[in-house]
Parts: structure tokens; C-alpha cells; sequence
């Protein structure tokens, strides 16, 4: 055996006392009572599962936007009318519209309206096509097309962002008009999520 372990064996050690703490003991800060488990304890592992999983099918679902859009169509004697949109938006996000509209007569000047609310809180970024002329009168956007051809399909589509706010809800509606005459007046209403 080498010098080396004599001197470690010959090295007495300290004796255990009362107050060390055996290697069976808790460490510090722990008390007994944190060894309980709570009645509900049980539920925890249960109920985390249920809340992801809740909240997964929410996203799959489009329950709180991201879903699918909302396919609108509306006949009336002068034009069929095709709405497409989101129906829940998420604050900050982009959203896209289109509006079909095929009239069944030539129309001189097709004009396309929004009330001010459904735009609150909204920047648009493009609108395609570009319209002819654009008014902002009595609470409404009004954009200028000019003449469309009966049967002939025109498509208006639009791209913006909603701007952070908190929960609200938009309601307007979208105009559809031959220069003054009205062709249909379409009831939206938006669910803004944060």
C-alpha cells in the first residue's frame, strides 16, 4: 500500500453530532408538511390535459379565428351578390374580403359602399381593382367603378389589418348601388378578437 493511503486512512474523521443532518433528512426549507398531498392533487395532471386539449381544438376549429371564411351569397332582381370574409378577426392581424357581384342588367356606374364602423380600427392596404373615383360622405366609403356589363362577373378585393384594441364587435353594412339606385344593402357583423 503507498504512503498516499496510509495518510488518508490514518485521518480521523469528525464524529457525527446531533444537530448534522443524517442523510435521511429533508433539506433545508422543507418541512413535513410539504410531503401532504392536496386532496385535489389528483385533478392536476387531468385537468392540464383537458386545457390543451381544449385549447388545440379551438385553433382546429377556427372557434377563435383562423378558420375558414364565410361564403355569403345574395340574389337580387338586378345582381347576385358573393360575399367572402372572415367572420372572426384577430387584433393585429391581416384579414381579406372579396365581393362578387354579376349584374343581370348593365350598370352605368357600379358603386360599392362601406359604413365607417366596419372600417374603424381597420387600415386597408390594397384594393383591387382601383376604382374610378372614391367619396366619404354621410358615414359611408363610397368607391366608383363605372360600367359593367350585364352577366359580366366583377371582383373587388380588398386586403387590410386590423389595429390592436381590445374585444369589440363591428357592424355595418356594404352597399351595392347603380350610381344613386340601390341594388342591395348586406348586413356584416365582425367578431374582433385581442
Amino acid at each position: 500500500m503507498s504512503r498516499e493511503h496510509e495518510n488518508a486512512r490514518s485521518v480521523p474523521r469528525p464524529a457525527m453530532t446531533s444537530t448534522d443532518p443524517s442523510p435521511l433528512d429533508p433539506p433545508f426549507g422543507i418541512a413535513p408538511r410539504h410531503d401532504g398531498v392536496g386532496r385535489f392533487a389528483v385533478w392536476r395532471t387531468p385537468l392540464a390535459v383537458l386545457l390543451i386539449v381544449c385549447v388545440i381544438l379551438a385553433a382546429f376549429t377556427g372557434w377563435l379565428g383562423g378558420g375558414a371564411d364565410e361564403k355569403t351569397r345574395f340574389d337580387t332582381p338586378l345582381a347576385t351578390i358573393e360575399l367572402t370574409h372572415a367572420g372572426i378577426l384577430r387584433s393585429g392581424n391581416w384579414f381579406e374580403t372579396q365581393v362578387r357581384i354579376t349584374p343581370r342588367q348593365t350598370l352605368s356606374d357600379l358603386v360599392v359602399g362601406i359604413d365607417d364602423p366596419l372600417w374603424r380600427g381597420m387600415s386597408i392596404d390594397t384594393m383591387v381593382p382601383d376604382a374610378e373615383s372614391a367619396t366619404a360622405l354621410d358615414g359611408v366609403y363610397a368607391y366608383h367603378f363605372g360600367k359593367v356589363q350585364a352577366g359580366q362577373p366583377f371582383v373587388l378585393k380588398f386586403d387590410g389589418q386590423i389595429q390592436p384594441r381590445s374585444f369589440r364587435s363591428l357592424e355595418g353594412n356594404l352597399h351595392i348601388a347603380d350610381g344613386q339606385a340601390e341594388i342591395a344593402t348586406i348586413p356584416l357583423h365582425l367578431t374582433v378578437l385581442p
